[in-house]
Formats: C-alpha cells, sequence, structure tokens
C-alpha cells in the first residue's frame, strides 16, 4: 500500500462519516452536509451529531444541523482556505456559535495515514514482544494500564482486534493495540511505561503492530491530539503522513 492508495480508503470513510461524497474531499473548498449515522461508519457516539468537521487541507467537509446554517454561512464566509477553519479565533467564535444550542467543542483530532508498507520488527536487547490476539486482550480488561492502547472493556462498536505487547522478565512495560473502528480501518494506539520512554521503544511497537494490521488485510490509522509532539513524532517515525484533521462536538454536560 502507498500513500495515495491509503488517502483513497481514508476519504472513503470519511464520506461515510461526514455524510458526504468522495468529491467533497477530494475538490478544494467547504461543503456542508445533514447529519447522520450513517451504516460503516466510525462509531464513537450513538448520538446524531449536531456539529461536525473535516479538513483534508484544500477541502472541508462540516456535518452541521440546519439550524447553524445562517450562523455557519457567515463564519466561513470570509475564509480563504479551508485550514483556515481550524485557526484559534475562529474556534472560539464557532464555540459561541454552538452554545445557545446546547452543545460544545472537544478537541481536535489529528488522523494519520500509512505512507507506505510497515515491516517486521524486533524487540531491543533484554525485551521480547508478545503479540495478542482478541481472547489475548480480553484477560487484560478492565483495562486502566494502558489507556491509549486498549479501551476499559469490550466495545462491540470499535472492538480491540490486535495488540503488541513488550515484555520485561514477565512484566508488560509497552503496549501497542489496533481497534477495528471501522471494516478494514484498525486505528492504532500506544502506552510505554516512564522508564522504559526514550528509547523508541514506543516507535517499535507501533511499527510491528502495524506490519500485523497489515498482514491481515486491515489499513492501520493513527490519532493524536494536536498538543502531543511525542505522540506525533512516533507516527512520522513509524511511518505514517498526515492525513486530515476533525473538529468535534458534545452536548454540555455529557
Amino acid at each position: 500500500m502507498n500513500k495515495r492508495e491509503a488517502l483513497s480508503l481514508g476519504i472513503k470513510q470519511l464520506a461515510t462519516d461526514y455524510n458526504a461524497r468522495l468529491e467533497d474531499f477530494i475538490r478544494p473548498g467547504i461543503t456542508f452536509t445533514p447529519p447522520a449515522l450513517n451504516p460503516g461508519r466510525r462509531v464513537y457516539s450513538d448520538e446524531m451529531p449536531c456539529f461536525e468537521l473535516a479538513a483534508v487541507g484544500h477541502a472541508a467537509v462540516i456535518m452541521a444541523d440546519e439550524a447553524l446554517r445562517p450562523e455557519l454561512d457567515k463564519w466561513i464566509k470570509d475564509v480563504e482556505h479551508p485550514h483556515w477553519l481550524l485557526e484559534f479565533p475562529r474556534l472560539l467564535t464557532l464555540s459561541k456559535i454552538l452554545e445557545p444550542y446546547g452543545w460544545q467543542l472537544t478537541q481536535t483530532f489529528h488522523c494519520y495515514l500509512p505512507a507506505g508498507s510497515f515491516g517486521p520488527v524486533s524487540p531491543p536487547e533484554g525485551l521480547e514482544f508478545r503479540l495478542l490476539e482478541r481472547s489475548g486482550i480480553g484477560e487484560l480488561y478492565p483495562n486502566s494500564d494502558w489507556p491509549n492502547a486498549l479501551q476499559d472493556g469490550y466495545n462491540p462498536q470499535r472492538p480491540d482486534v490486535l495488540a503488541l505487547a513488550a515484555v520485561d522478565g514477565g512484566k508488560i512495560v509497552g503496549m501497542a493495540g489496533a481497534s477495528a473502528d471501522a471494516s478494514g480501518m484498525w486505528q492504532a494506539g500506544i502506552d510505554v511505561l516512564p522508564e522504559y520512554q526514550g528509547r523508541g521503544l514506543g516507535t517499535l511497537l507501533v511499527r510491528g503492530l502495524c506490519h500485523e494490521v497489515q498482514k491481515r488485510g486491515a489499513m492501520p490509522f493513527y490519532g493524536t491530539s494536536l498538543s502531543n509532539m511525542h505522540s506525533q513524532n512516533i507516527a512520522c517515525q513509524c511511518g505514517f503522513a498526515p492525513a486530515w484533521v476533525a473538529v468535534s462536538t458534545r452536548k454540555r454536560g455529557d
């Protein structure tokens, strides 16, 4: 898989998630779509969204309730390029638009897709790697030790399907996990104990996990927050490339 093929698969998923057409993410500009909970979407909430945005650089799709359109039309009126939608002053204005409707911004989610294929890896000296399938992952629930790699417990909407653990003398010291957020598109996450950080272990675990994901015919993707530079560096060092940024919302008090 090359970068172009990965982006094509990612855009196809975005079109499902944001109730859009493929061309909405290909041609330059900003497109509005009505909210929908389409089959095959990545499920992070069962609630009908009020506002969700995904920007791929030259194009952005805004899935928003029709009641917001008059104010959102003003919000985008002077935008010269879709990526300016994500600048802080504009997001602050968006927050004020959403507030009377009982919604609030949650986070910006920076997504990375493979720039190529992932090869096999070997553990550092003194450690061993253990590959965990679903049954092995289930033995770690309820999970609180590896919050980025695995979920708290079994989630049928996006189950943890694969994990690669780094083990030192029988103790797990790092974990990369993959959840099946969509059919054929699995999200990778990573946790490493503080005393084992700074050695490149996180990068090795994610690369090894993604190699196993691709062997199973799925495409790994990686997401992180704007301020998590360590996580972003891991993504780049592993062989991921920036693909899109998403802005999500939730009801106040949720």
